[in-house]
Protein backbone atom coordinates (compact mmCIF):
# COMPACT_ATOMS: atom_id res chain seq x y z
CA UNK A 1 0.00 0.00 0.00
CA UNK A 2 2.93 2.35 0.64
CA UNK A 3 4.11 1.73 -2.92
CA UNK A 4 0.70 2.78 -4.24
CA UNK A 5 0.67 5.98 -2.15
CA UNK A 6 4.18 6.78 -3.34
CA UNK A 7 3.01 6.15 -6.88
CA UNK A 8 0.12 8.60 -6.39
CA UNK A 9 2.51 11.25 -5.12
CA UNK A 10 4.74 10.71 -8.13
CA UNK A 11 1.77 11.06 -10.42
CA UNK A 12 1.07 14.47 -8.85
CA UNK A 13 4.61 15.75 -9.41
CA UNK A 14 5.60 13.90 -12.58
CA UNK A 15 4.25 13.63 -16.07
CA UNK A 16 3.93 10.20 -17.67
CA UNK A 17 3.82 9.95 -21.48
CA UNK A 18 2.98 6.76 -23.38
CA UNK A 19 4.83 6.23 -26.70
CA UNK A 20 3.77 3.51 -29.12
CA UNK A 21 6.56 2.03 -31.27
CA UNK A 22 6.19 -1.03 -33.44
CA UNK A 23 3.10 -2.27 -31.62
CA UNK A 24 4.85 -1.87 -28.27
CA UNK A 25 3.68 0.80 -25.84
CA UNK A 26 6.31 2.41 -23.62
CA UNK A 27 5.72 4.79 -20.70
CA UNK A 28 8.15 7.72 -20.32
CA UNK A 29 8.10 9.74 -17.07
CA UNK A 30 9.14 13.37 -17.27
CA UNK A 31 10.11 15.32 -14.14
CA UNK A 32 8.85 18.84 -13.77
CA UNK A 33 11.36 21.64 -13.65
CA UNK A 34 13.03 22.48 -10.38
CA UNK A 35 12.11 26.09 -10.82
CA UNK A 36 8.59 25.28 -9.89
CA UNK A 37 9.51 23.64 -6.56
CA UNK A 38 7.58 26.22 -4.53
CA UNK A 39 4.38 25.48 -6.31
CA UNK A 40 5.11 21.77 -5.99
CA UNK A 41 5.61 22.18 -2.26
CA UNK A 42 2.24 23.96 -1.99
CA UNK A 43 0.62 21.21 -3.94
CA UNK A 44 2.12 18.68 -1.52
CA UNK A 45 0.67 20.60 1.40
CA UNK A 46 -2.67 20.79 -0.33
CA UNK A 47 -2.47 17.06 -1.05
CA UNK A 48 -1.84 16.36 2.62
CA UNK A 49 -4.75 18.60 3.54
CA UNK A 50 -7.01 16.81 1.08
CA UNK A 51 -5.85 13.47 2.45
CA UNK A 52 -6.59 14.64 6.00
CA UNK A 53 -9.98 15.91 4.90
CA UNK A 54 -10.78 12.58 3.30
CA UNK A 55 -9.70 10.80 6.48
CA UNK A 56 -11.88 13.12 8.57
CA UNK A 57 -14.86 12.58 6.27
CA UNK A 58 -14.26 8.83 6.43
CA UNK A 59 -14.05 9.01 10.23
CA UNK A 60 -17.37 10.88 10.44
CA UNK A 61 -18.88 8.45 7.93
CA UNK A 62 -17.85 5.55 10.17
CA UNK A 63 -19.56 7.20 13.12
CA UNK A 64 -22.70 7.77 11.04
CA UNK A 65 -22.77 4.14 9.87
CA UNK A 66 -22.35 2.86 13.44
CA UNK A 67 -25.06 5.26 14.64
CA UNK A 68 -27.37 4.02 11.88
CA UNK A 69 -26.79 0.44 13.03
CA UNK A 70 -27.49 1.42 16.65
CA UNK A 71 -30.75 3.16 15.75
CA UNK A 72 -31.88 0.16 13.68
CA UNK A 73 -30.97 -2.26 16.48
CA UNK A 74 -32.76 -0.17 19.11
CA UNK A 75 -35.93 0.63 17.17
CA UNK A 76 -36.39 -2.33 14.87
CA UNK A 77 -34.90 -5.15 16.94
CA UNK A 78 -35.88 -3.76 20.37
CA UNK A 79 -32.48 -4.65 21.77
CA UNK A 80 -31.69 -3.81 25.41
CA UNK A 81 -30.49 -0.23 25.73
CA UNK A 82 -27.11 -0.90 27.27
CA UNK A 83 -26.35 -3.79 24.92
CA UNK A 84 -27.22 -1.54 22.00
CA UNK A 85 -25.01 1.25 23.40
CA UNK A 86 -22.03 -1.06 23.98
CA UNK A 87 -22.28 -2.72 20.56
CA UNK A 88 -22.71 0.65 18.84
CA UNK A 89 -19.69 2.14 20.62
CA UNK A 90 -17.53 -0.87 19.75
CA UNK A 91 -18.66 -0.80 16.12
CA UNK A 92 -18.20 2.99 15.95
CA UNK A 93 -14.65 2.73 17.26
CA UNK A 94 -13.68 0.02 14.80
CA UNK A 95 -15.42 1.59 11.81
CA UNK A 96 -14.49 5.23 12.39
CA UNK A 97 -10.82 4.67 13.14
CA UNK A 98 -10.55 2.03 10.42
CA UNK A 99 -12.04 4.33 7.78
CA UNK A 100 -10.06 7.31 9.00
CA UNK A 101 -6.66 5.66 9.21
CA UNK A 102 -6.61 2.94 6.55
CA UNK A 103 -7.27 3.35 2.84
CA UNK A 104 -7.67 -0.41 2.50
CA UNK A 105 -10.50 -0.45 5.00
CA UNK A 106 -12.10 2.50 3.19
CA UNK A 107 -11.93 0.51 -0.01
CA UNK A 108 -13.36 -2.58 1.67
CA UNK A 109 -16.23 -0.60 3.22
CA UNK A 110 -16.88 1.06 -0.15
CA UNK A 111 -17.13 -2.41 -1.71
CA UNK A 112 -19.35 -3.49 1.21
CA UNK A 113 -21.96 -0.80 0.56
CA UNK A 114 -23.03 -2.15 -2.87
CA UNK A 115 -23.06 -5.65 -1.35
CA UNK A 116 -25.59 -4.44 1.23
CA UNK A 117 -27.94 -3.54 -1.62
CA UNK A 118 -27.66 -7.02 -3.12
CA UNK A 119 -28.10 -10.54 -1.72
CA UNK A 120 -26.23 -9.65 1.50
CA UNK A 121 -28.45 -6.65 2.02
CA UNK A 122 -31.53 -8.73 1.35
CA UNK A 123 -30.41 -11.22 4.01
CA UNK A 124 -29.86 -8.36 6.45
CA UNK A 125 -33.30 -6.94 5.63
CA UNK A 126 -34.83 -10.38 6.17
CA UNK A 127 -33.03 -10.53 9.49
CA UNK A 128 -34.50 -7.16 10.46
CA UNK A 129 -37.90 -8.33 9.22
CA UNK A 130 -37.78 -11.45 11.43
CA UNK A 131 -36.59 -9.38 14.40
CA UNK A 132 -39.44 -6.88 14.00
CA UNK A 133 -41.87 -9.76 13.47
CA UNK A 134 -40.78 -11.45 16.69
CA UNK A 135 -40.70 -8.27 18.74
CA UNK A 136 -43.97 -6.96 17.30
CA UNK A 137 -46.89 -9.18 16.21
CA UNK A 138 -45.62 -12.42 17.75
CA UNK A 139 -44.86 -10.80 21.11
CA UNK A 140 -48.26 -9.06 21.05
CA UNK A 141 -49.98 -12.39 20.30
CA UNK A 142 -48.19 -14.03 23.22
CA UNK A 143 -49.12 -11.09 25.44
CA UNK A 144 -52.82 -11.41 24.52
CA UNK A 145 -52.67 -15.17 25.11
CA UNK A 146 -51.15 -14.63 28.53
CA UNK A 147 -53.78 -12.04 29.40
CA UNK A 148 -56.56 -14.42 28.33
CA UNK A 149 -55.08 -17.17 30.52
CA UNK A 150 -54.86 -14.75 33.45
CA UNK A 151 -58.50 -13.74 32.94
CA UNK A 152 -59.65 -17.38 32.89
CA UNK A 153 -57.71 -18.16 36.05
CA UNK A 154 -59.16 -15.07 37.71
CA UNK A 155 -62.70 -16.25 36.83
CA UNK A 156 -61.98 -19.74 38.11
CA UNK A 157 -60.64 -18.37 41.39
CA UNK A 158 -63.66 -16.07 41.76
CA UNK A 159 -66.07 -18.97 41.10
CA UNK A 160 -64.20 -21.15 43.60
CA UNK A 161 -64.40 -18.45 46.27
CA UNK A 162 -68.13 -17.96 45.64
CA UNK A 163 -68.70 -21.73 45.73
CA UNK A 164 -66.86 -21.98 49.04
CA UNK A 165 -68.90 -19.12 50.48
CA UNK A 166 -72.16 -20.68 49.23
CA UNK A 167 -71.28 -24.05 50.75
CA UNK A 168 -70.53 -22.39 54.07
CA UNK A 169 -73.89 -20.61 53.96
CA UNK A 170 -75.66 -23.86 53.07
CA UNK A 171 -73.86 -25.71 55.86
CA UNK A 172 -75.04 -23.27 58.54
CA UNK A 173 -78.61 -24.77 58.81
CA UNK A 174 -77.10 -28.23 58.80
CA UNK A 175 -75.06 -27.34 61.84
CA UNK A 176 -78.24 -26.46 63.76
CA UNK A 177 -79.79 -29.73 62.56
CA UNK A 178 -76.77 -31.56 63.87
CA UNK A 179 -77.21 -29.77 67.20
CA UNK A 180 -80.82 -30.95 67.38
CA UNK A 181 -79.77 -34.47 66.47
CA UNK A 182 -77.21 -34.33 69.25
CA UNK A 183 -79.94 -33.10 71.66
CA UNK A 184 -82.25 -35.97 70.64
CA UNK A 185 -79.41 -38.41 71.06
CA UNK A 186 -78.54 -37.06 74.50
CA UNK A 187 -82.21 -37.22 75.60
CA UNK A 188 -82.52 -40.75 74.25
CA UNK A 189 -79.34 -41.63 76.06
CA UNK A 190 -80.69 -40.30 79.35
CA UNK A 191 -83.98 -42.18 78.83
CA UNK A 192 -82.03 -45.30 78.00
CA UNK A 193 -80.10 -44.83 81.25
CA UNK A 194 -83.28 -44.58 83.28
CA UNK A 195 -84.76 -47.62 81.55
CA UNK A 196 -81.54 -49.47 82.17
CA UNK A 197 -81.70 -48.60 85.86
CA UNK A 198 -85.36 -49.70 86.00
CA UNK A 199 -84.55 -52.93 84.22
CA UNK A 200 -81.64 -53.42 86.61
CA UNK A 201 -83.85 -52.94 89.70
CA UNK A 202 -86.57 -55.14 88.24
CA UNK A 203 -84.00 -57.75 87.35
CA UNK A 204 -82.70 -57.68 90.94
CA UNK A 205 -86.20 -58.22 92.35
CA UNK A 206 -86.86 -60.99 89.89
CA UNK A 207 -83.58 -62.59 90.77
CA UNK A 208 -84.55 -62.46 94.47
CA UNK A 209 -87.94 -64.07 93.74
CA UNK A 210 -86.21 -66.59 91.50
CA UNK A 211 -83.76 -67.48 94.24
CA UNK A 212 -86.68 -67.95 96.66
CA UNK A 213 -88.55 -70.13 94.17
CA UNK A 214 -85.37 -72.06 93.51
CA UNK A 215 -84.96 -72.72 97.22
CA UNK A 216 -88.60 -73.87 97.46
CA UNK A 217 -88.15 -76.10 94.42
CA UNK A 218 -84.96 -77.52 95.83
CA UNK A 219 -86.75 -78.12 99.15
CA UNK A 220 -89.63 -79.91 97.46
CA UNK A 221 -87.29 -81.98 95.34
CA UNK A 222 -85.21 -82.89 98.37
CA UNK A 223 -88.29 -83.70 100.44
CA UNK A 224 -89.49 -86.06 97.71
CA UNK A 225 -86.13 -87.75 97.51
CA UNK A 226 -85.89 -88.11 101.30
CA UNK A 227 -89.42 -89.35 101.46
CA UNK A 228 -88.79 -91.91 98.74
CA UNK A 229 -85.60 -92.94 100.42
CA UNK A 230 -87.21 -93.33 103.83
CA UNK A 231 -90.59 -94.76 102.86
CA UNK A 232 -89.25 -96.97 100.08
CA UNK A 233 -87.04 -98.99 102.44
CA UNK A 234 -89.77 -101.51 103.78
CA UNK A 235 -90.63 -102.55 100.27
CA UNK A 236 -87.05 -103.10 99.34
CA UNK A 237 -86.38 -104.99 102.61
CA UNK A 238 -89.48 -107.17 102.08
CA UNK A 239 -88.39 -108.15 98.58
CA UNK A 240 -84.87 -108.70 99.85
CA UNK A 241 -86.18 -111.13 102.53
CA UNK A 242 -88.23 -113.10 100.01
CA UNK A 243 -85.23 -113.18 97.64
CA UNK A 244 -82.96 -114.56 100.39
CA UNK A 245 -85.65 -117.13 101.39
CA UNK A 246 -85.87 -118.30 97.77
CA UNK A 247 -82.16 -118.69 97.54
CA UNK A 248 -81.92 -120.67 100.81
CA UNK A 249 -84.81 -122.90 99.74
CA UNK A 250 -83.24 -123.66 96.41
CA UNK A 251 -79.94 -124.47 98.08
CA UNK A 252 -81.51 -126.82 100.66
CA UNK A 253 -83.95 -128.71 98.46
CA UNK A 254 -81.59 -129.20 95.58
CA UNK A 255 -83.48 -131.22 92.95
CA UNK A 256 -86.77 -130.38 94.66
CA UNK A 257 -86.32 -126.61 94.25
CA UNK A 258 -89.58 -126.36 92.35
CA UNK A 259 -91.24 -126.45 95.73
CA UNK A 260 -89.66 -123.05 96.35
CA UNK A 261 -92.09 -121.39 93.94
CA UNK A 262 -94.52 -121.25 96.83
CA UNK A 263 -92.35 -118.44 98.22
CA UNK A 264 -92.85 -116.37 95.05
CA UNK A 265 -96.58 -116.64 95.58
CA UNK A 266 -96.29 -114.53 98.73
CA UNK A 267 -94.05 -111.85 97.08
CA UNK A 268 -96.98 -109.51 96.15
CA UNK A 269 -97.61 -109.05 99.85
CA UNK A 270 -94.60 -106.65 99.80
CA UNK A 271 -96.62 -104.14 97.77
CA UNK A 272 -98.56 -103.33 100.90
CA UNK A 273 -95.35 -101.67 102.15
CA UNK A 274 -95.47 -99.15 99.21
CA UNK A 275 -98.62 -97.47 100.41
CA UNK A 276 -96.50 -94.80 102.12
CA UNK A 277 -94.81 -93.76 98.86
CA UNK A 278 -98.06 -92.09 97.78
CA UNK A 279 -97.32 -89.24 100.15
CA UNK A 280 -93.81 -88.78 98.62
CA UNK A 281 -95.21 -88.05 95.13
CA UNK A 282 -97.05 -84.91 96.33
CA UNK A 283 -93.88 -82.67 96.66
CA UNK A 284 -92.63 -83.82 93.23
CA UNK A 285 -95.99 -82.97 91.68
CA UNK A 286 -95.94 -79.55 93.31
CA UNK A 287 -92.39 -78.89 92.03
CA UNK A 288 -93.28 -79.89 88.48
CA UNK A 289 -96.41 -77.75 88.62
CA UNK A 290 -94.43 -74.72 89.81
CA UNK A 291 -91.87 -75.16 87.00
CA UNK A 292 -94.54 -75.37 84.32
CA UNK A 293 -97.08 -72.84 85.59
CA UNK A 294 -94.95 -70.22 87.33
CA UNK A 295 -91.25 -70.24 86.46
CA UNK A 296 -91.46 -70.55 82.67
CA UNK A 297 -94.16 -67.83 82.17
CA UNK A 298 -92.36 -65.51 84.55
CA UNK A 299 -89.07 -65.90 82.66
CA UNK A 300 -90.84 -65.42 79.31
CA UNK A 301 -92.61 -62.30 80.60
CA UNK A 302 -89.32 -60.79 81.73
CA UNK A 303 -87.69 -61.61 78.42
CA UNK A 304 -90.51 -59.84 76.57
CA UNK A 305 -90.17 -56.85 78.88
CA UNK A 306 -86.45 -56.77 78.27
CA UNK A 307 -86.93 -56.89 74.53
CA UNK A 308 -89.32 -53.97 74.71
CA UNK A 309 -86.61 -51.78 76.18
CA UNK A 310 -83.78 -53.26 74.16
CA UNK A 311 -83.26 -50.75 71.24
CA UNK A 312 -80.41 -49.15 69.29
CA UNK A 313 -80.37 -45.41 68.58
CA UNK A 314 -77.98 -44.63 65.71
CA UNK A 315 -77.65 -41.17 64.10
CA UNK A 316 -75.59 -41.24 60.90
CA UNK A 317 -74.82 -37.79 59.49
CA UNK A 318 -72.71 -37.52 56.33
CA UNK A 319 -71.63 -34.02 55.41
CA UNK A 320 -68.50 -34.00 53.23
CA UNK A 321 -67.09 -30.64 52.20
CA UNK A 322 -63.56 -31.23 51.00
CA UNK A 323 -62.22 -27.69 51.01
CA UNK A 324 -58.82 -28.54 52.39
CA UNK A 325 -55.80 -28.92 50.13
CA UNK A 326 -52.08 -28.73 50.44
CA UNK A 327 -52.00 -25.69 48.14
CA UNK A 328 -54.40 -22.82 47.77
CA UNK A 329 -56.15 -21.92 44.53
CA UNK A 330 -54.06 -18.79 44.27
CA UNK A 331 -50.86 -20.83 44.41
CA UNK A 332 -52.22 -23.22 41.79
CA UNK A 333 -53.17 -20.24 39.59
CA UNK A 334 -49.70 -18.78 39.95
CA UNK A 335 -48.15 -22.13 39.03
CA UNK A 336 -50.39 -22.38 35.96
CA UNK A 337 -49.49 -18.85 34.91
CA UNK A 338 -45.80 -19.58 35.41
CA UNK A 339 -46.13 -22.70 33.29
CA UNK A 340 -48.00 -20.80 30.56
CA UNK A 341 -45.41 -18.02 30.69
CA UNK A 342 -42.55 -20.52 30.51
CA UNK A 343 -44.14 -22.15 27.46
CA UNK A 344 -44.65 -18.79 25.80
CA UNK A 345 -41.15 -17.57 26.66
CA UNK A 346 -39.65 -20.34 24.57
CA UNK A 347 -40.15 -18.14 21.50
CA UNK A 348 -38.54 -15.21 23.27
CA UNK A 349 -35.54 -17.35 24.24
CA UNK A 350 -35.25 -18.51 20.65
CA UNK A 351 -35.28 -14.90 19.49
CA UNK A 352 -32.47 -13.84 21.85
CA UNK A 353 -29.67 -15.09 19.53
CA UNK A 354 -31.07 -12.77 16.86
CA UNK A 355 -29.70 -9.86 18.89
CA UNK A 356 -26.18 -10.84 17.90
CA UNK A 357 -27.02 -12.01 14.40
CA UNK A 358 -26.90 -8.47 13.00
CA UNK A 359 -23.25 -8.06 13.97
CA UNK A 360 -22.47 -11.51 12.58
CA UNK A 361 -24.11 -10.65 9.24
CA UNK A 362 -22.25 -7.36 9.05
CA UNK A 363 -18.94 -9.07 9.82
CA UNK A 364 -19.63 -11.76 7.23
CA UNK A 365 -20.54 -9.16 4.58
CA UNK A 366 -17.36 -7.22 5.37
CA UNK A 367 -15.24 -10.37 4.99
CA UNK A 368 -16.90 -11.08 1.65
CA UNK A 369 -16.14 -7.52 0.52
CA UNK A 370 -12.48 -7.95 1.54
CA UNK A 371 -12.36 -11.24 -0.34
CA UNK A 372 -13.85 -9.60 -3.45
CA UNK A 373 -11.25 -6.82 -3.47
CA UNK A 374 -8.40 -9.28 -2.94
CA UNK A 375 -9.56 -11.44 -5.81
CA UNK A 376 -10.02 -8.35 -7.98
CA UNK A 377 -6.38 -7.48 -7.42
CA UNK A 378 -4.95 -10.99 -7.72
CA UNK A 379 -7.04 -12.89 -10.30
CA UNK A 380 -7.08 -11.74 -13.91
CA UNK A 381 -10.35 -13.39 -14.87
CA UNK A 382 -12.30 -12.59 -11.70
CA UNK A 383 -15.63 -10.81 -12.37
CA UNK A 384 -14.45 -10.14 -15.92
CA UNK A 385 -17.79 -10.31 -17.71
CA UNK A 386 -18.19 -6.61 -18.53
CA UNK A 387 -17.74 -5.17 -22.01
CA UNK A 388 -16.34 -1.78 -21.09
CA UNK A 389 -15.15 1.14 -23.25
CA UNK A 390 -11.56 -0.08 -22.92
CA UNK A 391 -12.69 -3.46 -24.21
CA UNK A 392 -14.32 -1.87 -27.24
CA UNK A 393 -11.25 0.28 -27.89
CA UNK A 394 -9.01 -2.76 -27.65
CA UNK A 395 -11.30 -4.65 -30.01
CA UNK A 396 -11.06 -1.80 -32.54
CA UNK A 397 -7.29 -1.77 -32.21
CA UNK A 398 -7.10 -5.52 -32.76
CA UNK A 399 -9.46 -5.27 -35.73
CA UNK A 400 -7.43 -2.47 -37.32
CA UNK A 401 -4.29 -4.57 -36.84
CA UNK A 402 -5.80 -7.44 -38.79
CA UNK A 403 -7.37 -9.33 -35.91
CA UNK A 404 -10.86 -10.82 -35.73
CA UNK A 405 -13.46 -8.67 -34.03
CA UNK A 406 -15.51 -10.25 -31.27
CA UNK A 407 -18.14 -7.52 -31.39
CA UNK A 408 -21.05 -7.51 -31.59
CA UNK A 409 -21.64 -10.47 -29.32
CA UNK A 410 -24.27 -13.11 -30.02
CA UNK A 411 -27.47 -13.66 -28.05
CA UNK A 412 -25.96 -16.65 -26.29
CA UNK A 413 -22.90 -14.61 -25.32
CA UNK A 414 -25.15 -11.78 -24.12
CA UNK A 415 -26.40 -14.10 -21.37
CA UNK A 416 -22.90 -14.04 -19.85
CA UNK A 417 -21.15 -10.83 -21.01
CA UNK A 418 -22.88 -7.52 -20.41
CA UNK A 419 -22.25 -3.80 -20.55
CA UNK A 420 -21.70 -2.30 -17.07
CA UNK A 421 -24.26 0.49 -17.48
CA UNK A 422 -26.94 -1.49 -19.36
CA UNK A 423 -30.19 -2.67 -17.80
CA UNK A 424 -29.84 -6.07 -19.42
CA UNK A 425 -29.28 -8.84 -16.86
CA UNK A 426 -27.11 -11.87 -17.35
CA UNK A 427 -28.40 -15.38 -16.74
CA UNK A 428 -26.75 -15.50 -13.34
CA UNK A 429 -28.26 -12.16 -12.37
CA UNK A 430 -31.69 -13.30 -13.56
CA UNK A 431 -31.46 -16.44 -11.42
CA UNK A 432 -30.43 -14.30 -8.45
CA UNK A 433 -33.44 -12.02 -9.04
CA UNK A 434 -35.85 -14.98 -9.17
CA UNK A 435 -34.38 -16.47 -5.99
CA UNK A 436 -34.65 -13.10 -4.25
CA UNK A 437 -38.27 -12.57 -5.30
CA UNK A 438 -39.15 -16.11 -4.14
CA UNK A 439 -37.52 -15.39 -0.76
CA UNK A 440 -39.48 -12.14 -0.46
CA UNK A 441 -42.74 -13.95 -1.23
CA UNK A 442 -41.92 -16.67 1.30
CA UNK A 443 -41.24 -14.11 4.02
CA UNK A 444 -44.38 -12.22 2.96
CA UNK A 445 -46.54 -15.33 3.47
CA UNK A 446 -44.94 -16.13 6.83
CA UNK A 447 -45.18 -12.56 8.09
CA UNK A 448 -48.72 -12.16 6.78
CA UNK A 449 -49.87 -15.27 8.64
CA UNK A 450 -48.33 -14.08 11.93
CA UNK A 451 -49.74 -10.56 11.52
CA UNK A 452 -53.17 -12.00 10.64
CA UNK A 453 -52.98 -14.24 13.71
CA UNK A 454 -52.16 -11.22 15.86
CA UNK A 455 -55.13 -9.26 14.50
CA UNK A 456 -57.43 -12.31 14.80
CA UNK A 457 -56.55 -12.90 18.46
CA UNK A 458 -56.97 -9.21 19.21
CA UNK A 459 -60.33 -9.10 17.38
CA UNK A 460 -61.68 -12.10 19.31
CA UNK A 461 -60.57 -10.75 22.69
CA UNK A 462 -61.82 -7.28 21.78
CA UNK A 463 -65.25 -8.73 20.91
CA UNK A 464 -65.35 -10.45 24.29
CA UNK A 465 -64.33 -7.20 25.96
CA UNK A 466 -67.06 -5.21 24.19
CA UNK A 467 -69.82 -7.80 24.60
CA UNK A 468 -69.23 -8.48 28.29
CA UNK A 469 -69.85 -5.15 29.95
CA UNK A 470 -71.48 -6.48 33.14
CA UNK A 471 -71.33 -9.55 35.32
CA UNK A 472 -72.75 -12.78 33.91
CA UNK A 473 -74.50 -14.60 36.76
CA UNK A 474 -75.62 -18.24 36.63
CA UNK A 475 -78.92 -18.86 38.45
CA UNK A 476 -81.06 -21.94 39.03
CA UNK A 477 -83.49 -22.33 36.09
CA UNK A 478 -86.28 -23.76 38.31
CA UNK A 479 -86.90 -22.91 41.96
CA UNK A 480 -88.62 -25.57 44.08
CA UNK A 481 -90.43 -24.46 47.25
CA UNK A 482 -90.57 -27.07 50.04
CA UNK A 483 -92.54 -26.43 53.25
CA UNK A 484 -92.38 -28.60 56.36
CA UNK A 485 -95.33 -28.56 58.76
CA UNK A 486 -95.33 -30.03 62.22
CA UNK A 487 -93.52 -29.73 65.51
CA UNK A 488 -90.88 -31.67 67.28
CA UNK A 489 -87.31 -32.61 66.72
CA UNK A 490 -87.91 -34.32 63.39
CA UNK A 491 -89.77 -31.31 61.98
CA UNK A 492 -87.00 -28.94 63.05
CA UNK A 493 -84.38 -31.16 61.48
CA UNK A 494 -86.27 -31.33 58.19
CA UNK A 495 -86.80 -27.55 58.23
CA UNK A 496 -83.04 -27.03 58.56
CA UNK A 497 -82.41 -29.40 55.67
CA UNK A 498 -84.95 -27.56 53.51
CA UNK A 499 -83.38 -24.21 54.45
CA UNK A 500 -79.98 -25.49 53.33
CA UNK A 501 -81.53 -26.67 50.04
CA UNK A 502 -83.15 -23.26 49.52
CA UNK A 503 -79.78 -21.55 50.04
CA UNK A 504 -78.17 -23.84 47.47
CA UNK A 505 -80.82 -23.32 44.80
CA UNK A 506 -81.13 -19.61 45.53
CA UNK A 507 -77.40 -18.90 45.38
CA UNK A 508 -76.03 -17.12 42.32
CA UNK A 509 -72.69 -17.93 40.70
CA UNK A 510 -70.79 -15.21 38.83
CA UNK A 511 -69.41 -16.80 35.67
CA UNK A 512 -67.75 -13.72 34.16
CA UNK A 513 -66.99 -10.68 36.27
CA UNK A 514 -65.80 -7.24 35.33
CA UNK A 515 -62.99 -7.70 37.81
CA UNK A 516 -61.53 -10.45 35.61
CA UNK A 517 -62.34 -8.86 32.26
CA UNK A 518 -59.20 -8.63 30.17
CA UNK A 519 -57.99 -5.62 28.25
CA UNK A 520 -56.50 -6.91 24.97
CA UNK A 521 -53.30 -5.44 23.63
CA UNK A 522 -53.87 -3.71 20.31
CA UNK A 523 -51.45 -4.48 17.45
CA UNK A 524 -48.97 -1.78 16.59
CA UNK A 525 -49.83 -0.38 13.18
CA UNK A 526 -46.45 1.32 12.91
CA UNK A 527 -44.81 -2.10 13.25
CA UNK A 528 -46.98 -3.42 10.42
CA UNK A 529 -45.94 -0.45 8.29
CA UNK A 530 -42.27 -1.15 9.09
CA UNK A 531 -42.74 -4.80 8.13
CA UNK A 532 -44.28 -3.80 4.82
CA UNK A 533 -41.54 -1.25 4.23
CA UNK A 534 -38.83 -3.86 4.89
CA UNK A 535 -40.48 -6.33 2.52
CA UNK A 536 -40.84 -3.65 -0.15
CA UNK A 537 -37.23 -2.67 0.31
CA UNK A 538 -36.23 -6.35 0.09
CA UNK A 539 -38.18 -6.69 -3.15
CA UNK A 540 -36.48 -3.58 -4.52
CA UNK A 541 -33.08 -4.94 -3.50
CA UNK A 542 -33.90 -8.28 -5.13
CA UNK A 543 -34.87 -6.60 -8.40
CA UNK A 544 -31.98 -4.12 -8.51
CA UNK A 545 -29.34 -6.21 -6.73
CA UNK A 546 -27.75 -7.42 -9.95
CA UNK A 547 -27.35 -3.86 -11.25
CA UNK A 548 -25.99 -2.54 -7.96
CA UNK A 549 -23.50 -5.38 -7.61
CA UNK A 550 -21.74 -4.09 -10.72
CA UNK A 551 -20.75 -1.05 -8.67
CA UNK A 552 -18.27 -3.20 -6.75
CA UNK A 553 -16.04 -3.36 -9.79
CA UNK A 554 -16.42 0.40 -10.30
CA UNK A 555 -15.43 1.02 -6.67
CA UNK A 556 -12.40 -1.25 -6.95
CA UNK A 557 -11.39 0.45 -10.20
CA UNK A 558 -11.71 3.88 -8.58
CA UNK A 559 -9.52 2.89 -5.64
CA UNK A 560 -7.01 1.16 -7.93
CA UNK A 561 -6.85 3.26 -11.12
CA UNK A 562 -3.50 1.81 -12.09
CA UNK A 563 -5.32 -1.51 -12.42
CA UNK A 564 -7.00 -0.10 -15.51
CA UNK A 565 -3.89 1.65 -16.89
CA UNK A 566 -1.15 -0.94 -16.48
CA UNK A 567 -0.28 -3.84 -18.68
CA UNK A 568 -1.97 -6.20 -16.25
CA UNK A 569 -5.32 -4.67 -17.05
CA UNK A 570 -4.51 -4.96 -20.74
CA UNK A 571 -3.78 -8.65 -20.21
CA UNK A 572 -7.17 -9.07 -18.61
CA UNK A 573 -8.89 -7.46 -21.55
CA UNK A 574 -6.90 -9.60 -24.01
CA UNK A 575 -7.84 -12.69 -22.03
CA UNK A 576 -11.46 -11.64 -22.14
CA UNK A 577 -11.21 -11.33 -25.90
CA UNK A 578 -9.58 -14.73 -26.18
CA UNK A 579 -12.25 -16.27 -23.96
CA UNK A 580 -14.96 -14.77 -26.14
CA UNK A 581 -13.22 -16.04 -29.28
CA UNK A 582 -12.82 -19.53 -27.86
CA UNK A 583 -16.43 -19.65 -26.71
CA UNK A 584 -17.66 -18.45 -30.10
CA UNK A 585 -15.51 -20.98 -31.99
CA UNK A 586 -16.73 -23.79 -29.74
CA UNK A 587 -20.33 -22.76 -30.32
CA UNK A 588 -19.78 -22.63 -34.10
CA UNK A 589 -18.03 -25.98 -34.08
Amino acid sequence: MKREERHRRLMKTDVRVQVKRGGVTQAIRLNRSAGRSGRSRWRKVRGHLCEGGRSLVAFVSGLLLASLYGVAALILQNQPLWLCVYSTLALAGLTAFGLGLSADIRADVAVLLPSLVSARGRSFLFFLFCSVLLSGPLTNTLENTERAAASLLCGAQLAANQTKELMQRAATPLFSALDRIRAVSSNALSIAGRVQNFIGALTGAVRHVARTLRNVLHFLVNIGDVCNAKLGSPYRKCRQVFAEARADCSELLGDFNFLCDIVDGFLPLCSIARAGELFCSIPAYIADHLKKRLAAPAVAAFERLKREFDFNLSASVTFDLDANSSRSLQQVSQDIMEEVSSELQVFQKLSQPLVYSGLVLLAWSFLRAVQYRRRFLQELDFDNIYISAQFEELDRQLTSGGGVSVLPITRREAQTYITPLSFHLSAREQRAVLVGVASVLRHLVMGGMLVALDFLVFWMLDQVHHQVKGDIVARAPVTVAVQVNGSGYASDIFRDLVASFNILQGGNMTVISRKCLLEPSEPDYLTCFILGFLLGLSLLVSLSGGLVQRCRRVVCASYHPERELTDRQTDRQVRSCSLLSEERSSCCG
